[in-house]
């Protein structure tokens, strides 16, 4: 069941992300909530689990958004699995591990965005995506999920009672 519900929760923050904070810009870059989630459920949950609540919220943004169809559940997909394999050698609870897992979670999903949309959509120079994709997003994720994790701590600290 608490599978269910954080697809479920999942599939609501889809629904925040492209109806209200894709609009929200600070650096003239938008926050990626989808990806602040499946690190931070990564972190309680194991390989199989984060990896398929990851593809089917990928599928789900994918669908939403439109664009290269495939790319944000295969991106996700790999996120969860990855960060879900490490769960046990690193310290879950630190806003460090927190800020670090989030940079490279959206790093990642940056970096295969833009591998994948330069190609079809060539609208923005590759050192205006890079700076935005290396740099601006990583940066303001990583910041947002320290806060997200703070505030809901021990909403988080449930997944790991069971």
């Amino acid at each position: 069941m608490k599978k269910v519900l954080l697809c479920v929760l999942g599939f609501l923050l889809v629904i925040v992300e492209m109806s209200i904070t894709n609009y929200i810009e600070i650096f003239n870059v938008s926050f990626n909530l989808i990806t602040i989630y499946i690190t931070i459920i990564s972190l309680y949950l194991d390989e199989i689990d984060a990896s398929i609540i990851g593809a089917l919220i990928g599928f789900v943004k994918d669908i939403s958004i439109g664009g290269v169809f495939g790319v944000n559940a295969l991106s996700l997909f790999a996120i969860g699995y990855g960060i879900s394999f490490l769960k046990n050698k690193i310290y879950k609870e630190s806003n460090i591990t927190i800020f670090a897992l989030v940079f490279i979670a959206s790093l990642f999903d940056s970096m295969i965005n833009i591998i994948t949309s330069i190609p079809i959509y060539n609208t923005y120079g590759i050192l205006n995506l890079l700076i935005k994709g290396v740099l601006n997003i990583p940066l303001l994720n990583s910041t947002l999920s320290v806060l997200i994790y703070n505030l809901f701590k021990t909403s988080i600290l449930k997944l790991k009672e069971d």
